[in-house]
């Protein structure tokens, strides 16, 4: 893994940090590769439960680097990239067993969208923004913003801040449901890395299946979604940590999961 992206572990947390700042984090080729990597290595850690998702110095990722070059062809560019690289990173968060905490400093634009609104949570220093510059730029947008949008805004706001390109503030955010906790910047990583912990602690198959049922949950039926529901309480009504998660609730002492 390269030093364009940090990777750490604390008990049962991850840290991953884009580390491109004299570029704001602009997604080239090499941080897209050691993203992925730091994806990779978290997913394959059984001791990880809880992936914190951040940015180095002034921005969380200010999306594609546009330095780079775009092409319009499949075969070589734009369309290429957006396939091969990015589409794994956001997947790498939206099917990912772990649950991703995004700690949004700066801003958040372009390709980058798909991370921090992807994450099945996130926290947004007060001085933050996030945008989708698409339109200003002769594009459309990419990664799976319209969809976070769409889904948060609603279609007449989603459409108006993405055609205008318009930059909403952390407070916006908070009040639309994009992000969960709007902190001092000084204190994101510290709120962000002590959220994760306190989950951590949580039954880890139970948080794992909450995580595949809601992403389910938003594009099915409320029938579906019961049904779904039904299959992983099987799955987990007979595991270690159901019957430790009892046995502790009714010891009145605090729980010990293991993820089995």
């Amino acid at each position: 893994m390269s030093d364009l992206v940090q990777y750490e572990t604390d008990g049962h947390v991850a840290i991953i940090t884009l580390n491109r700042p004299e570029a704001m984090n602009a997604m080239n080729k090499a941080l897209r590769g050691a993203m992925l990597a730091a994806q990779e290595k978290a997913e394959k850690d059984d001791n990880v439960r809880i992936v914190v998702l951040t940015g180095s110095g002034r921005a969380f990722s200010s999306g594609t680097d546009l330095k780079e070059g775009l092409g319009g062809t499949p075969e070589n560019g734009l369309f290429d990239n957006s396939i091969r690289d990015y589409k794994p990173l956001v997947d790498g968060v939206a099917k990912s067993d772990k649950i991703y905490i995004a700690a949004i400093n700066g801003f958040a634009g372009g390709v980058a969208l798909g991370l921090a609104l992807g994450s099945d949570l996130a926290v947004m220093a007060d001085d933050a923004t996030v945008f989708s510059p698409f339109i200003g730029i002769g594009l459309v947008p990419d990664g799976g913003a319209s969809w976070f949008y769409l889904h948060h805004l609603g279609y007449k706001r989603a459409f108006a801040a993405m055609a205008e390109g318009t930059r909403l503030d952390a407070q916006t955010c908070l009040d639309m449901g994009m992000v969960n906790k709007v902190v001092p910047a000084a204190d994101l990583r510290m709120e962000a890395v002590t959220w994760a912990h306190s989950l951590a602690e949580k039954a880890p198959l139970s948080l794992r299946y909450l995580k595949k049922i809601m992403r389910e949950a938003a594009t099915s039926s409320q029938e579906q979604t019961a049904r779904l529901e039904s299959e992983y309480q099987m799955r987990v009504a007979n595991s270690e940590d159901s019957k430790e998660g009892i046995m502790a609730f009714v010891q009145k002492r605090k729980a010990e999961f293991k993820g089995r």
